[in-house]
């Protein structure tokens, strides 16, 4: 088989976009919710096979692009990350493809204007992002109006192993995030700190999971810590806040077999940035329109705000919207043969989070 990709970052977060084959694949699902459910279920090796060894690295998402189900979408997205529990939606995702199916044509850019509107399918709703489009046809910026986004708990008290009681908020932007200052679990925000975010996360993750219960109106069964965002004072002046998000390995309760116990997401998180302007509308601290800078743990920046209020399955919510960039930086034929023993990807402990695999073709 062979797959034709696009690979792209966003603020650092690479994705691996897949813009021809997948056909082949034979996806089902009257809804993308059950495209996703559908690969979760029967196309594991595919995942394993784009984002691991020896054609992946350990950060690489992967981006399918498919006919939507919804007939007032453009296209249909369905993210794969590292954990064989495929994400509703992400921030950082969404602008990479959005980059990725405009530059290479496999969405029109508008002839009449250097704004393009794109309404994007995802197991977690209709997205409409608008794109700038700039000289030679570059995706300059995107900005995306992402799924209704709410708090569920604030300032919830956790009990932290090796810690003690932490305050959190839960909050749902694509994902539900517990949100913990950084200064409550001592520790700083630095790329050379990743270790020490990713086990403190796993622990903050794990106290959440056992004392939080998070109702999920949108799409009952997944209702549980997706993530943690462990944040602090920014770097930078012109910047809100600061984060180190902690994304984890394996599906269920953290575990830590071998090696780190999760992933730090290189790009200022856009469902965890979600998640936090509407924690901070929640509470007050945020307007209506208000610009919010989120810094990655990589120094990079994601503009966030709160574009509405609204009312959804009878809670107050806001509708986010996240502006950031994408850069084409490969563009490739993926070959899955058969007869290669690790035809579908393995890792190995000394670098990889989580359990170490051998997904071999026999």
């Amino acid at each position: 088989m062979e797959f034709k990709v696009i690979d792209v970052h966003s603020s650092g977060a690479p994705c691996r976009i897949v813009i021809d084959g997948l056909d082949q694949l034979g996806i089902q699902g009257s809804t993308m919710l059950e495209k996703k459910k559908y690969i979760e279920q029967n196309l594991d090796w595919f995942r394993t096979a784009l984002l691991k060894e020896p054609r992946g690295n350990v950060a690489l998402n992967a981006d399918l692009v498919l006919p939507p189900c919804d007939e007032r979408a453009d296209v249909g997205l369905v993210i794969l990350n590292q954990r064989p529990i495929a994400p509703l939606m992400s921030g950082g995702n969404i602008l990479a493809f959005l980059t990725a199916i405009l530059e290479s044509g496999v969405v029109p850019v508008n002839p009449d204007s250097d704004i393009t509107t794109v309404n994007v399918d995802t197991p977690a709703g209709l997205v409409t992002a608008t794109a700038k489009i700039g000289p030679a046809g570059k995706v300059e910026h995107v900005t995306v109006a992402n799924v209704p986004s709410y708090a569920t708990h604030l300032d919830v008290p956790l009990q932290i192993p090796g810690v003690g009681t932490v305050t959190a908020d839960i909050a749902y932007g694509g994902m539900f995030y517990a949100l913990v200052e950084a200064e409550a679990l001592g520790i700083e925000l630095t790329a050379d700190n990743a270790a020490v975010i990713g086990e403190m996360g796993e622990r903050v993750r794990a106290a959440a999971i056992e004392s939080v219960v998070i109702d999920n109106p949108a799409a009952q069964g997944l209702s549980a810590v997706d993530a943690v965002m462990i944040y602090g004072p920014p770097k930078f002046s012109e910047n809100n806040c600061r984060n180190g998000v902690v994304m984890p390995m394996l599906p269920g309760p953290p575990a830590y077999p071998t090696g780190l116990p999760a992933l730090i997401d290189r790009c200022p998180c856009g469902t965890g940035t979600s998640a936090m302007i509407a924690a901070l509308r929640a509470k007050g601290k945020l307007a209506v329109g208000e610009e919010f800078r989120m810094e990655s743990i990589i120094d990079e920046v994601y503009i966030a705000k709160v574009a509405e209020e609204i009312e959804f399955h009878g809670r107050p919510a806001i509708i986010p919207e996240l502006t950031g960039t994408g850069w084409i930086i490969a563009r490739a034929d993926i070959v899955v043969n058969e007869n290669d023993p690790l035809a579908h990807g393995f890792t190995v402990g000394d670098m990889w989070p989580g359990r170490p695999t051998v997904n071999t073709t026999s």
